[in-house]
């Protein structure tokens, strides 16, 4: 009996399709357009397999470190073939009209070789999908089965080397902003105050925990700071081969997290030779300087293969105050609104007659509406970055039907936003501070509760983030008796520290503006008496050193487990093959998040203070995936076939969950599939949700009691609250009795390929999903409740005058989301002309419709095409419309790309008041040029210009912010870089 390469065979399958697609299979006869030009001749197999649409088999370990020779030209796929396969001991043919085996045409002596047809009937032959290609031995994005799984039953995007090269971007956050199925909260460098270094991604919308980010199709740990999603920042581009983004509940398949979808980073493995390149970058104001430099290394073995690749990459900032839309907190000359603050640096004192006045000088005059502080004056808009980064993999093969594979990344970043000097609130701390009558420092005789001085002789706030993400992967794999499987360990931690200089330590401020008798000065009594009733400069060095303070917070998280899987190709079925697969999985997950002794027990101001967030969890889960062919026409051309798989997950900390995933396919002729798919999807409450220690924050609240016309028409609205603040103290926290989110998702696509458009592909997908028991902790919520019914009032507290002093919000089970929509993709590989080959590349994301509400009792709120900014806990900006186009051209040493990213207009609601106002769509135009010098073979050069015609973000007047959307918008304007790199 021949033996079999079981583990070391590949199965390539391609047809046209959304991300990489060129027209339906062709037969060796049909001349087409090829551009082959990988150097090793396993990559340039796969090559010919995506840009053919023929299936091929072939021996892993048979064309291992084979170099080839590059074809590009219309030309026959027997031509293109045999002049790959030209001076090697490989030969081809074509088994059942269908499949392409490469296979070796002389054996040593000893040695068995399997025949094409042997390799076809011992090895499972997999029919072409439509989307993208597949390399046998991994499993695609959205299914356990070892298939051509982007024929699915949800959609799936591709972004691929070549895109992440052409995007010009250095980071996924920057990579992964303008995919038209993002929207909303997502976090990056973008976002100053309120960051934290880190970078997310929400796709359709919902929060980044709603969306799933994997490594290889493997878990890692969230960010360090207790956090609930992946740290993108964690992950090195320049080790990343692809990402692959799921845009369909996945639960089923992947267990929590994955309801809005799935981000699968696939790392890089097939790399031979070495590679160094540089990159720099900035904006047309000189600013946002942008540097990475980048090593790599691989090689193939003699029964394996290594990589390895390194990279530093440098972000510099760019500050508020150098952008017109962003250079003030006041945009009424752009037709916006005051937001300024009424913490100014010359004193601002409510006297208890009612009058208000101000600093001025050594007297003190009535305050106008202009005595407002610029806090953008300081502020840093894009926060600089630094990132190091070390990624490594090896593969073995032990035998001729197993293989191992290791990785092992460690990367490091560093982050600082400046933010404006402190403010101080008396009235409004966690508490209430009050310039004594005693103090040698008043000048009016009486207790000053409402003193508010912004405390610019300290310098800016700096908010310093630091991280490191280790992990590690290890799996072992093959075939035996036709089952393939693989038991596989992985291991990742994520630490960070966050350090905050330049804030007051509240308690010393208390004693410093008390009586005279209780702070007598350093010697007598160690402390020093504070003038916060001056003017800005009136604070000494003396007492500016005695009330300073630093908060420091530490935190990580860790995951780690193991799972087995096992699949395989069931024979006989009047339809066709049947495929299944079933597994387990275990992991452990834990997290900690501990502030330092001052913010664990001191009041302060400019920093949060908070209490140890700690805990941890098993869990443990099976599931079973069956791809079952229902009817296949005679021609083959057609047919209809049922996915359907379960997932049972057992948590330790709040019980078990089961959920099923049905989905059809129906393939109406080689040109046109038909997709339907009902998923259930759930959400674990994350470890920082349910056990997060109490937490002190100034949230941004829109008060409806600060609108005089609310003023005695809303029942909780007795008197009229200060409309000059939108900052409130605020107290959240953990719930360790919460349930997790659910949700059902239907999607239903079409998928067109056809015959008389060479390389053209059109896709269009409905979806819905609707969500609910959504974890929330919202004051904003809770506020209006209060306002407009009078509910929640135990927690909600008010001051004599009407202003909020204390908001309570723990997290609790009480939202729903309802999201409706469309996604549309094109694809058109224009056959090659004497000008060179173009292709066209787009797709766009409709959002019909977004219900949320966050009590099962509110009425529901519309907010599709609106933007709710995330500081006053709203989903962030969901446009109706998101749209790429790209336009790509390829002609010998040339490369181009011009790309057209577009965000639709969004209402948002005007501050302090109940009017709406639109927020301009907004169109850049990004392009990119690479040349391959001839002297030097590999040597290459790139030239790009993002937002090439500087189109400015647009004024969102409502954003916490800069007054733009940053999560959707960028303040850069216009950048040029360049990046050449040399690959030997």
């Amino acid at each position: 009996m021949l033996p079999i390469w079981h583990r070391s065979l590949l199965a390539i399958v391609l047809v046209a399709g959304l991300a990489n697609s060129t027209a339906a299979a062709e037969t060796p006869q049909a001349p087409i357009h090829y551009t082959i030009e990988a150097p090793q001749l396993s990559a340039a197999l796969i090559q010919l397999s995506q840009q053919s649409g023929v299936s091929i088999v072939f021996s892993d370990q048979v064309v291992r470190d084979l170099p080839a020779p590059g074809v590009v030209g219309t030309v026959t796929m027997s031509a293109a073939l045999d002049a790959l396969l030209l001076d090697s001991d490989l030969g081809w043919e074509l088994v059942d009209d269908k499949v392409v085996a490469v296979f070796q045409l002389d054996c040593a002596a000893g040695n068995s070789c399997l025949s094409p047809q042997e390799m076809i009937s011992a090895y499972p032959v997999y029919v072409p999908g439509m989307e993208q290609t597949y390399v046998y031995g991994t499993h695609v994005t959205g299914s356990r089965i070892r298939r051509s799984g982007h024929t699915g039953g949800a959609p799936v995007d591709i972004l691929s080397s070549p895109d992440i090269q052409l995007s010009g971007a250095q980071t996924l956050g920057e990579l992964l902003k303008f995919v038209p199925a993002v929207s909303g909260n997502s976090l990056s460098t973008a976002i100053s105050n309120g960051g934290n270094g880190t970078a997310t991604v929400t796709l359709r919308g919902l929060p980044a925990s709603n969306t799933l980010v994997l490594i290889n199709g493997r878990r890692v740990a969230n960010n360090g700071l207790a956090g609930e999603s992946v740290d993108l920042n964690s992950i090195a581009p320049d080790a990343v081969e692809r990402i692959e983004i799921l845009k369909d509940g996945a639960s089923a398949i992947y267990g929590s997290d994955a309801i809005a979808g799935v981000v699968n980073v696939i790392t890089r493995r097939d790399f031979h030779g070495v590679l160094a390149e540089a990159y720099y970058g900035e904006t047309g104001e000189g600013d946002l300087e942008t540097s990475t430099q980048t090593l790599q290394y691989g090689t193939g073995l003699p029964d394996g293969s290594f990589f390895i690749t390194a990279s530093r990459y440098q972000q510099d900032p760019i500050f508020s105050r150098d952008r017109k839309v962003s250079g003030s907190a006041d945009s009424r000359p752009l037709g916006g609104t005051d937001q300024r603050s009424s913490a100014t640096p010359d004193a601002r004192i409510s006297l208890a007659s009612g009058e208000t006045v101000i600093a001025s000088g050594n007297s003190y005059r009535p305050v106008t509406d202009e005595d407002l502080f610029n806090y953008q004056a300081f502020t840093s808009a894009v926060v600089p970055l630094e990132r190091d980064s070390i990624y490594t993999n090896a593969s073995y093969d032990f035998s001729e039907s197993v293989t191992g594979y290791m990785e092992l990344s460690y990367l490091e970043t560093e982050a600082e936003a400046t933010l404006a000097p402190t403010p101080v609130f008396t009235a409004f701390e966690q508490t209430p501070l009050v310039v004594s009558a005693q103090s040698i420092y008043n000048p009016f005789g009486e207790d000053l509760r409402d003193v508010r001085r912004r405390l610019i002789e300290l310098p800016a706030r700096r908010q310093r983030n630091e991280s490191e993400a280790s992990r590690f992967s290890a799996v072992l794999e093959g075939l035996f008796a036709d089952w393939n499987w693989d038991v596989a360990y992985n291991w990742s931690r994520s630490e960070a520290r966050e350090s905050t200089t330049g804030i007051v330590n509240a308690d010393r401020l208390a004693r410093a503006i008390g009586p005279a008798e209780g702070c007598q000065g350093a010697v007598e009594d160690a402390c020093v008496p504070v003038n916060l009733t001056g003017p800005a400069g009136s604070i000494s060095a003396d007492q500016l050193g005695y009330i300073v303070a630093r908060g420091e917070v530490s935190g990580y998280t860790k995951l780690s487990g193991g799972s087995v899987n096992l699949s395989r190709a069931v024979m006989g079925l009047p339809a066709g093959r049947t495929d299944i697969a079933f597994g387990m999985e275990y992991r452990r997950e834990a997290t900690s998040k501990k502030p330092s002794r001052l913010l664990a027990e001191t009041s302060t101001i400019g920093a949060t203070n908070f209490e140890q967030t700690s805990g941890a969890r098993t869990v443990s889960e099976v599931y079973l995936e069956t791809v079952l062919p229902l009817w296949k026409s005679a021609s083959g051309y057609s047919s209809l076939d049922l996915e359907a798989a379960m997932r049972f997950s057992d948590y330790s900390d709040f019980g078990s969950n089961s959920n099923p995933k049905l989905a059809l396919r129906w393939r109406l002729g080689p040109s046109v599939l038909l997709r339907a798919n009902y998923a259930e999807g759930f959400r674990a409450p994350s470890l920082n949700e349910l056990y997060e220690g109490a937490t002190e924050e100034q949230a941004f609240i829109n008060d409806p009691c600060t609108q005089a016309s609310n003023i005695g028409s809303l029942p909780g609205c007795v008197r009229q609250a200060d409309p000059t603040r939108n900052q409130f103290l605020t107290i959240k926290g953990g719930n360790s009795e919460l349930d997790p989110e659910t949700s059902d998702s239907y999607s239903l696509g079409l998928v067109w390929t056809p015959s008389g458009a060479q390389g053209l592909a059109l896709s269009a997908d409905l979806f819905e999903i609707k969500q609910r028991d959504v974890v929330s902790s919202s004051a904003q919520f809770i506020v209006d409740q209060n306002a407009r019914s009078g509910a929640f009032a135990e927690l909600v507290q008010r001051d004599a005058m009407g202003n909020l002093t204390l908001v309570s919000a723990n997290n609790i089970n009480i939202g729903e989301r309802e999201v409706r929509g469309a996604d549309l993709a094109l694809t058109w590989h224009v056959p090659r002309r004497s000008w060179g080959q173009f292709s066209v590349i787009g797709g766009a994301s409709w959002i019909y419709e977004y219900l949320a509400r966050l009590d099962r009792n509110a009425p529901s709120l519309n907010l599709a095409g609106t933007f709710r900014d995330e500081a006053s806990e709203g989903l962030g900006g969901i446009p109706r419309w998101k749209a790429q186009l790209g336009l790509r051209w390829t002609k010998d040493r040339w490369k181009g790309s011009y790309q057209i990213h577009y965000v639709g207009e969004m209402n948002e609601i005007v501050p302090d008041t109940d009017r709406t106002r639109a927020i301009d769509d907004w169109l850049i135009h990004d392009v990119q040029l690479n040349y391959t010098f001839p002297a030097q073979e590999g040597l290459r050069l790139t030239l790009g210009v993002d937002n090439l015609w500087d189109e400015k973000a647009p004024l969102a007047t409502s954003a916490f912010n800069d007054n733009i959307d940053g999560r959707t918008h960028e303040l850069k304007g216009r950048q040029w870089y360049t990046r050449i790199s040399l690959r030997l």
